[in-house]
């Protein structure tokens, strides 16, 4: 069976190309794509190149989508044709690493051992596709919003105003923190402004005095380097694409505003190097944690907060594409200042 899907093989160069889909193996099942989303890994990827998301060259990506069963192998239990389905990028090849150029991007996806709650969900009826191509980013959002305790007194600063940073911040509002304790610092006027929609928060670091209006709405209090955020919780949700910046990362101003004894997550991915004193990060009892990844309790919460409508999941889209026009969708995707999440619809 031929199929299109696009073909990454290097920074810049993406093409639609011709594919050959392998005969459904018995434990195997072929999905259809209905709708994508673009991530802010292909976007850098369009950028900078895949090799840091473990992209070899010449190879379908995408894996942010909601599908539809085509076929099923004979000893696959359960799972029917026509059945609306999100696959579970990392369980969904042999290969966790290749969960990223899962194909998300291309007609047709090939998912091996297929099973439901391993590496296939069911998608509830009230879960539109376009919602659905939201799960997976919004997992890893909530991962990072649960790696920390949290209560109704929790105050939290999100750096970065995108899909990852909003669904962090959907995580701490259903784990009980009032939407006005969060608040988001970004670059994106555009950005800021979905999410003050929401009732978040929200501070432009294109202002000069960003970091003392960041102070005024999450309290101030003692820093090792300084005055700082009385925030109990700094999201690195930005990380930074753009090698060739000079100006220190959001990662690195979060550091010199934590507070003694504050906990900094680390969400984003970062193309640059980032840099902390460790001296002052010792001397200050300053926490970096680990907050990304998606793993599969989080993919269920997804699902489940989409069903339940508390925001404003959909609004979140800026454009659709159709499928012949996924390699503009990324390059879109690039513009932080206009776009927050551009989905590829296969039905176009």
């Amino acid at each position: 069976m031929e199929y299109k899907g696009l073909i990454y093989h290097g920074a810049k160069d993406f093409t639609m190309e011709t594919c050959e889909m392998p005969e459904c193996g018995e434990k195997d099942v072929i999905l259809r794509n209905v709708v994508a989303s673009v991530c802010g890994s292909d976007a850098d990827t369009w950028l900078n190149g895949g090799e840091m998301h473990y992209f070899p060259k010449d190879v379908e990506f995408g894996h942010e989508v909601a599908c539809e069963v085509f076929q099923v192998g004979k000893g696959v239990k359960d799972v029917k044709v026509g059945d609306r389905v999100a696959p579970f990028p990392i369980c969904t090849t042999p290969n966790s690493r290749k969960a990223g150029f899962l194909g998300g991007f291309s007609e047709y996806i090939y998912c091996t051992n297929a099973g439901y709650e391993f590496n296939l969900f069911k998608l509830p009826e009230n879960v539109s596709y376009e919602e659905a191509a939201l799960i997976e980013p919004m997992s890893v959002g909530l991962r990072a919003s649960d790696v920390v305790p949290v209560s109704e007194k929790t105050v939290a600063l999100i750096l970065g105003a995108g899909f990852v940073g909003f669904a962090t911040a959907v995580g701490l509002a259903a784990r009980g923190v009032p939407r006005e304790n969060i608040t988001f610092a970004d670059q994106s006027e555009f950005r800021l402004e979905l999410m003050a929609k929401e009732d978040f928060r929200t501070v432009c670091t294109k202002r000069e005095d960003w970091k003392e209006e960041v102070f005024r709405q999450t309290g101030s209090a003692y820093c090792v380097y300084g005055p700082g955020s009385a925030a109990d919780y700094i999201f690195d949700c930005a990380g930074s694409i753009h090698p060739e910046k000079e100006e220190p990362t959001l990662m690195e101003e979060a550091v010199k505003m934590l507070k003694y004894g504050g906990k900094l997550i680390a969400v984003g991915v970062h193309r640059r190097e980032v840099h902390i004193n460790m001296q002052k990060l010792v001397f200050g009892l300053q926490h970096v944690v680990c907050g990304s990844g998606a793993t599969k309790p989080y993919f269920e919460e997804a699902i489940r907060l989409l069903s339940e409508k508390q925001f404003d999941f959909a609004g979140k889209v800026t454009k659709t594409y159709p499928h012949g026009e996924a390699k503009q969708a990324i390059i879109d995707a690039c513009d932080v200042h206009h776009y927050m999440k551009n989905l590829v619809d296969y039905r176009k």
